[in-house]
């Protein structure tokens, strides 16, 4: 039955894994099957059409293994593939749901006075996704997007307190400060870095992108009859595409303990084709 089958989550690497979290501790007792592409990390600095291949061959290889419904826990992969792989993902059935519209709608309900400030990676930033659905839903909401790329390297080093993390942090949110009330953590790597971004711009309300995705995904499933119904606690089943030692020992700082179940495999053709749908797939 389709209610058995794992919850299937997919970042460019670790960062994804605070979506897998965040899904673990809305919905306990689901399994997840989480594949962090590390081999082709990052997305961010890659073209759209290379990020809608690397995503369709991620997706793809998940929907070999079975998943009932895909998390898209890569704020560059949303903003380039998300379109695309709910066309897809609706065709086969399987509802698709990407972190930045969650986050969206989570600012727009906090903000106070019409300023909302997202920060990201410069592909995501680039990409103006969040820019453009904060405006569709609120037109007169003024947005500010900053893109701090030295965010990711800093959350995976274990650098996210004392002076080189706040340092870093004021360098790049100094032209925030007065001007938004509410910010878009617009990367999965970003809440490691609550306290200094918080430092930097003190009694802004963060918007964590990673909580709001894995309350859309409980009503999504709710919505296709999809909640698994069991006593025991899911698992997590984590998949890698390189470095599998590094992400274990960076993972375990997103998971709050160490992955239990990793894998090391590889992507090809044979994953993207196994997604695409013929006359569906552009």
């Amino acid at each position: 039955m389709r209610q058995r089958l794992p919850i299937g989550v997919f970042d460019s690497g670790v960062g994804g894994l605070t979506v897998a979290h965040a899904v673990r501790m809305a919905l306990p007792h689901e399994d997840i099957l989480y594949l962090g592409d590390t081999a082709r990390v990052p997305y961010g600095t890659r073209s759209p059409q290379t990020v809608q291949r690397y995503a369709e061959r991620v997706a793809g290889h998940l929907v070999r293994r079975g998943i009932k419904a895909l998390v898209v826990a890569c704020n560059t992969a949303t903003t380039y593939a998300l379109p695309t792989l709910i066309e897809v993902g609706q065709a086969r059935g399987i509802p698709v749901i990407g972190v930045i519209e969650p986050g969206v709608h989570a600012a727009c309900a906090r903000t106070q006075n019409q300023h909302i400030g997202v920060i990201g990676t410069e592909g995501t930033i680039r990409g103006g996704v969040y820019q453009a659905l904060l405006q569709t839903h609120r037109p007169e909401i003024k947005v500010s997007a900053v893109a701090c790329p030295l965010f990711v390297s800093l959350a995976e080093e274990g650098w996210t307190e004392g002076e080189v993390a706040r340092l870093t942090a004021d360098r790049y949110l100094a032209d925030l400060r007065g001007g938004p009330d509410t910010l878009i953590l617009g990367c999965t790597h970003y809440p490691l870095l609550k306290g200094a971004i918080l430092a930097a711009l003190p009694g802004l309300g963060l918007v964590d992108s990673a909580r709001a995705t894995a309350l859309e995904l409980s009503s999504v499933l709710d919505l296709h009859g999809l909640h698994r119904q069991r006593e025991e606690k899911g698992t997590i089943h984590c998949l890698v595409t390189d470095h599998i030692e590094r992400f274990i020992d960076v993972g375990s700082r997103f998971l709050g303990a160490a992955p239990e179940h990793v894998e090391l495999i590889d992507l090809d053709e044979v994953d993207g084709a196994a997604w695409r749908v013929d006359g569906v797939a552009k």
